[in-house]
């Protein structure tokens, strides 16, 4: 699932030397891309495999396929072959991999603080760790979800939610659409996991990556 209409160089390369991987072990795959400037949207019909919207589906692809993993990769990622085969044999239901978002070293993950805001995360959080560490959400850069899952979560799937800015204030804003995919997941009996043992490069006007 890549959501978008252009990659980097660097993720095709990641992309065809793991087709060639998944064919020599007899694993059938399908790749699924789908483009709107809307980025909520974009998922949404990325993971029903569509051109149009259809709130009646209630499966990824609307059930016309069957699959064992959804395999969530950003066109701007760069990944190994191991990285890849280590989420999809991995037993948690949803897992991502480890990538630096900004040159502070934030990474796409997030614990909530006491109002259930998101709160960014740093590497230096993560690289001692050597087994996948529980988080309150990710973002779908690299992320590997079981069968099951999405067909759990209400549609549509990637709503964006809103939360209080302050305890003290009316106003609300927005959670991204792939936080606010997590906090439903959760929500359904989902945990989401980080293994920062998959650590991705992450092609921007530079490349971020961790040692």
């Amino acid at each position: 699932m890549t959501p978008g209409s252009s990659f980097v160089p660097e993720y095709l390369k990641s992309l065809v030397e793991t087709t060639k991987e998944l064919n020599a072990r007899g694993i059938s795959y399908h790749f699924i891309s789908r483009y709107s400037s809307f980025v909520p949207t974009a998922r949404e019909l990325t993971a029903l495999d569509a051109t149009t919207h259809d709130f009646e589906a209630t499966a990824p692809g609307k059930g016309e396929f069957t699959y064992n993993k959804l395999f969530w990769i950003d066109s701007d990622i760069e990944w190994k072959v191991e990285d890849f085969m280590k989420l999809y044999e991995s037993d948690l239901h949803i897992v991502s991999g480890l990538y630096v978002l900004d040159p502070m070293g934030t990474v796409a993950a997030q614990l909530p603080d006491d109002r259930g805001v998101p709160t960014r995360m740093n590497k230096l959080e993560f690289i001692l760790h050597e087994s996948p560490v529980q988080v309150g959400g990710v973002g779908f850069g690299f992320v590997a979800v079981k069968a099951g899952v999405f067909e759990s979560i209400p549609r549509p799937w990637f709503l964006i939610g809103k939360i209080k800015w302050k305890d003290d204030s009316e106003m609300r804003v927005n959670v991204g659409e792939d936080y606010s995919w997590c906090g439903n997941a959760q929500r359904s009996g989902f945990k989401i996991w980080v293994d920062p043992t998959v650590k991705l490069r992450h092609h921007k006007q530079t490349v971020y990556f961790i040692e």
